[in-house]
This record gives structure tokens, sequence and C-alpha cells, in this order.
């Protein structure tokens, strides 16, 4: 004979029955709940206090800079040039034209001085974008200023351009901006004139060394030629020791410019170190005559 199944205890039947139940609701509440993934770890920004622009990255912004700048230019002239050959654009397009036009050159001074002043670059690129397209779509929805319509396109794009860059990715500066290397007899002659800078702010240095504690200001004039000295130096071993690229070596030479013509003025102002101010007039003339060969 077969034995009869035990009978269930009644407090085994009711454990079993809330395992049951325990069961059912965490299965609910799992299929019920979204998964939670982790979080991506937050996208580097570069022109930040957090992470400035550096070496290859920062150049290629200077010159991005440098081709806006130069393409707001353009657009302005030509706003200029269709207002003066008979089209009769709204007079509120010139002058937001020309404003523009300011901004683009006020973001690339301040550009080209980023090593010394940083500051927040993408807040700055983000309103410009703003204003271009704004000012872009107001021109094309009055069919006026024609002419400017392929400036406003490269300025559009060379902003989306400084967005990717400043977003860690890898960018071109615009074709219509490149410049072949330097070669020939342009790189030998700018190679002379590097060479020749550096001999003149030497010089300007060493001699006001000598006289540096006859004026009030000298200490600090002969901190200024010491730094410009050490920049000529770099530019000369830079220029000597490979490829002279234009659209990097220029961003270079224009902010040596503005320096020299800078502490020029500020020295012949103070009274300090007419000594030196034969050097420093030379040493102007050799940054004109390189810029001149960079945007040649």
């Amino acid at each position: 004979m077969h034995a009869r199944p035990t009978p269930s205890h009644p407090l085994e039947n009711h454990r079993a029955l809330l395992a049951w139940l325990v069961a059912l609701v965490a299965a609910g509440i799992l299929t019920s709940c979204p998964v939670v993934l982790a979080a991506d770890p937050p996208a580097i920004l570069y022109g930040t206090a957090q992470h400035p622009l550096t070496g290859p990255r920062y150049q290629t912004m200077r010159s991005l800079a440098r081709y806006f700048d130069t393409t707001a230019k353009g657009a302005l002239e030509g706003a200029v040039d269709d207002a003066r050959h008979g089209a009769s654009p709204d007079a509120s397009f010139l002058f937001s034209i020309r404003a523009f036009a300011r901004s683009a050159d006020d973001f690339r001074r301040a550009l080209d001085e980023y090593e010394a002043k940083p500051f927040e670059v993408p807040p700055q690129v983000d309103a410009l974008a703003v204003r271009a397209r704004e000012l872009d779509e107001r021109i094309r929805d009055a069919h006026t200023l024609e002419s400017t319509y392929d400036e406003w396109e490269g300025i559009t794009d060379v902003l989306r351009r400084m967005r990717s860059l400043m977003a860690g990715q890898d960018v071109e500066v615009p074709a219509a901006y490149v410049s072949p290397v330097l070669s020939g007899p342009a790189l030998e002659q700018f190679r002379q004139l590097v060479h020749d800078l550096e001999i003149s702010a030497t010089r300007a240095h060493s001699r006001a060394k000598k006289e540096a504690s006859r004026y009030e200001r000298g200490r600090q004039f002969l901190g200024e030629l010491g730094y410009f000295e050490a920049q000529s130096r770099d530019l000369h071993l830079r220029a000597d020791a490979g490829d002279v690229e234009p659209q990097e070596i220029g961003p270079i030479v224009d902010h040596l410019l503005e320096e020299a013509r800078q502490a020029d003025r500020r020295m012949r102002d103070a009274q300090t170190f007419p000594e030196v101010w034969d050097d420093s007039g030379r040493t102007i003339t050799i940054l004109q005559r390189m810029t001149t060969l960079v945007r040649s």
C-alpha cells in the first residue's frame, strides 16, 4: 500500500504563501522601475579655468579667431560697398554689422593675449554664434546685402569649428585661410628678419640694463624688455628649427607686434629709456615686415 501524504502544517502553508507574495511584489517592482545606468562622466570643455587652451589647440583657436575677424571685416566691407553702389539697406543692418565686426576684432585680440590674461572662452563663442545667426537670418529675410552671404556662411562655419575644438575634437582652419609654408626667398627673408629681431631686442635690453637706475620706472620697463627679448629668441629658434607655417607663426608675430607697439608707446610717454627708442622703432619695423610675409 502507498503511504498517504502527510498533511502540511498550517504554519508552513502560511510561510510559503508569504514567500510567494514577497517574490511577486519584488518582481513587479523590478519590472515597473526603469533601470538606472551609471551616468557618463561630464564632457571636458576646453577654454575654461579647469581646462585652459594650450599648445596646438590654442594655436589652432588663434588661427580660427583670425579667420573669424578677417571674415567679419569682409562682411562689413561688403555691406558698405553695397550701400555705396546703390543698395539701400536699412541703416540698422550697417550698424549691427559694424558692431559685430568690432566684437570679432575684440575677441581676436583677447585670444591673442589669452596666455597672459585667460578668460572663459566658451560663453563668448556661444554669444557670438547667437548674434551671427540672428544677424544672418535678418539679412536674408530682408533679401538685402546679397554680396555678404558668403561671409556669413564663413562666419557661421568658423564659429562651429571653434565650438568643436573646445569640445575636444580635432578641427582644421578653413582652407581659404590656410597659407602654404614659407619656402625659397620668402623663407630666407623671414629667417633673416627673425635673426635681426633678436639682435634688436637683445641690444635694447642690454642698453636698458645700464641705464635702469636713472629712471623711476626703469625696472618696470627693463622687465618688459627682458620678456620681449626672450620671446624673440624663442621665435628665432622656432623659425630655424622647421617649417614656417603662416597660420601658426602669424598669430605669434601679430602678438609680438602689438606688444612692441604698446611698450614703445609707454616708454615714450613716461620719458624712459630714450637710449633704446631707436631699437624699439627698428623692432616694430622688422615685425611689420614679418607680418607682411606671413600674410602674403
